[in-house]
């Protein structure tokens, strides 16, 4: 459960272009709230005022010590350390806003553990407290292709007759291939594509693309729409539906294509550690099979470099190894 909202004395700056405006404008404050429609904020000596979350640029505001000390662990690679520090963080805050952001990193902490069910937990309560969350990218939906456990698909079931229209995204995301569950998670993920919410019902119409590669009817027109629904998403929301494009060209044998593709991973949308590590890999391998193997090779040691403890990091130092060994 999120921490009580109530005052905080802090002097945040928000720096936001309006809509029309050629030049940013900041103004210093208290931020009342921060979801992923509009950032509202009292102004010194001012009344509250609203500002669209997609005007907003910048923001600065305090953090608690544990809460810097949880990222600066984090981006060590210290992500054990860094989930107790934003536990920590996670109740000690008062403002809520704040709280979401912390729940977004513990979110980020377990999915690096292998802790699905920690992570599902902890992405509930921001999408229950924002269901327009601005944190989308990094939930625990399934991209990559994996197994789902019993403990996992248990704890989702119910969630697929939730009243929150997030909550049902989420179990639809983990039970699509169910032997149980999935043809009501599919016809779940379909409905959701038109949810009202548009953060809802881009990653409910980018989750079926699973079904289009799974039951081989991915085309070069389809990836080409997708192409075209990922260019009218914000970047936050971008990782898995990027990753799901990356995986369309590989499923056509286009390695070069599919190599671009997810290079973005690498490159561009990187909130989602999960789906940078194996975009990367999936790259590296895809570069290789083209021939290109010292351009492989820099990418299997930037795995090593940034995400040492990854399966994927792993795979990537017995590729190296073999390389070795037979030259």
């Amino acid at each position: 459960m999120m921490a009580t909202l109530s005052t905080v004395a802090a002097e945040d700056r928000v720096t936001y272009r309006p809509a029309g405006a050629s030049r940013p404008i900041t103004v210093v404050g208290d931020i009342i709230d921060y979801t992923g429609r509009d950032l509202t904020m009292r102004a010194s000596g001012g009344i509250p005022q609203s500002i669209p979350a997609e005007d907003v640029i910048a923001v600065k505001t305090h953090y608690d010590a544990v809460h810097r000390e949880g990222i600066e662990a984090y981006n060590a690679g210290q992500i054990e350390k860094a989930f107790s520090k934003f536990l920590t963080a996670y109740d000690r805050e008062p403002r809520e806003w704040v709280d979401r952001e912390i729940a977004a990193w513990i979110v980020r902490c377990s999915l690096s553990q292998g802790d699905s069910i920690s992570a599902l937990q902890y992405f509930r309560g921001i999408a229950k407290s924002d269901p327009y969350t601005r944190h989308w990218g990094v939930a625990p939906l399934v991209w990559l292709p994996t197994s789902t456990s019993d403990s996992l698909r248990k704890t989702a079931r119910p969630m697929l007759v939730s009243s929150h229209s997030g909550e049902r995204l989420l179990a639809a995301s983990l039970l699509l291939f169910d032997g149980t569950s999935g043809t009501i998670a599919k016809r779940e993920l379909n409905d959701l594509a038109s949810d009202p919410n548009p953060r809802i019902s881009r990653m409910a119409r980018a989750q079926l693309w699973r079904v289009a590669i799974a039951e081989n009817t991915v085309t070069k027109n389809i990836l080409h729409g997708w192409r075209e629904q990922i260019d009218r998403m914000p970047d936050a929301l971008r990782p898995g539906p990027q990753y799901m494009l990356g995986r369309g060209y590989a499923h056509l044998g286009e390695q070069r294509l599919a190599a671009a593709e997810f290079l973005k991973l690498t490159i561009l949308y990187t909130s989602n550690d999960a789906l940078t590590s194996r975009a990367t890999l999936e790259a590296a391998e895809a570069i290789e099979r083209t021939g290109l193997t010292q351009e492989a090779d820099l990418l299997y040691r930037e795995l090593l470099v940034r995400f040492p403890m990854s399966r994927e990091s792993k795979i990537a130092r017995e590729k190296l190894a073999e390389k070795t060994t037979g030259s």
